[in-house]
């Protein structure tokens, strides 16, 4: 298989242009989910205990996209999502609302998918570095019936690592490893900063690249897709934030060219391997 390095050059290149520094999927929640969350400034004189925190956020985007793959066109999507931790552990549900979802013959408002993840994070301040452990379970909710006339859905689930380290560029390295469907690995590289710009608002930068290792749907082994964001956090008060975010994703190599086309040509009937993406993101935090 044939590895295009000038892409995976100009990736690197297009992160570190990006103010010095980039990234969010995590997509932790996974990476794809990361890239399009935001996090709100911490509330003065809480009423709830100090280590307990919860967070409620809604992002309104022109599309899905999940690990340079297209999950959705000409429609706009909605990801509610909240997030309950409590000293270290905290359990996050995601989900996809589609208005205008490919899927079905009339196009209609659908509840695509619904995400659980439930992970651990601490950090090791000697070496200033930070981690998170987790499960994700996907449930992608089905579109058509089996032959024998039952209804399933269709269901993934994956573990995680995650290590970054608070320095310059917070770089940081996560590994996804399926274990319901079959056997794939994800890796991804992410760096990000945070540039203050107007009292409390700031220009968040960041991107990813990655490595896919696919033994399950396909014999794929290679760099698989990259991206860029950019987001403009604007604090309204002590709980709530918002941030118009947008995103550009790209494919790494020809063999993940090929391999996103192809995705993009069986779910919409069109072939593209790169996609510019974006919207609103509003975060409330306690």
């Amino acid at each position: 298989m044939k590895t295009s390095w000038g892409a995976i050059s100009l990736s690197f290149v297009l992160v570190m242009a990006t103010g010095l520094g980039t990234y969010a999927r995590a997509q932790s929640v996974p990476q794809e989910n990361l890239a399009v969350q935001a996090e709100a400034a911490k509330p003065a004189g809480k009423l709830i205990p100090e280590d307990l925190t919860a967070d409620f956020n809604v992002s309104l985007y022109s599309q899905y996209i999940w690990r340079g793959l297209e999950l959705s066109r000409d429609s706009l999507v909605i990801f509610p999502t909240m997030t309950v931790a409590y000293k270290g552990f905290a359990v996050n549900i995601w989900v996809d609302l589609d208005t205008n979802f490919a899927g079905t013959a009339k196009k209609e408002f659908k509840l695509q998918e619904t995400d659980i993840t439930v992970s651990y994070s601490n950090s090791y301040e000697p070496w200033k570095l930070n981690y998170s452990v987790g499960w994700i379970l996907y449930d992608y909710q089905p579109t058509a019936g089996e032959p024998d006339g039952t209804i399933r859905d269709t269901k993934n689930q994956e573990i995680f690592l995650s290590l970054g380290v608070d320095t310059l560029l917070k770089p940081t390295f996560t590994v996804y490893n399926e274990i319901e469907i079959g056997q794939a690995w994800y890796f991804s590289l992410g760096l990000s900063h945070s540039f203050a710009i107007y009292k409390d608002w700031s220009l968040d930068v960041g991107g990813w690249v990655s490595y896919l290792h696919d033994k399950s749907n396909d014999d794929f082994s290679n760099f698989h897709d990259g991206n860029i964001s950019a987001g403009l956090k604007i604090p309204i008060n002590n709980y709530l934030s918002i941030k118009p975010n947008i995103q550009y994703s790209f494919a790494l190599s020809g063999d993940a060219a090929q391999r996103i086309r192809n995705n993009s040509e069986a779910l919409f009937h069109h072939r593209q391997d790169n996609f510019v993406y974006g919207g609103l993101i509003i975060d409330l935090a306690i």
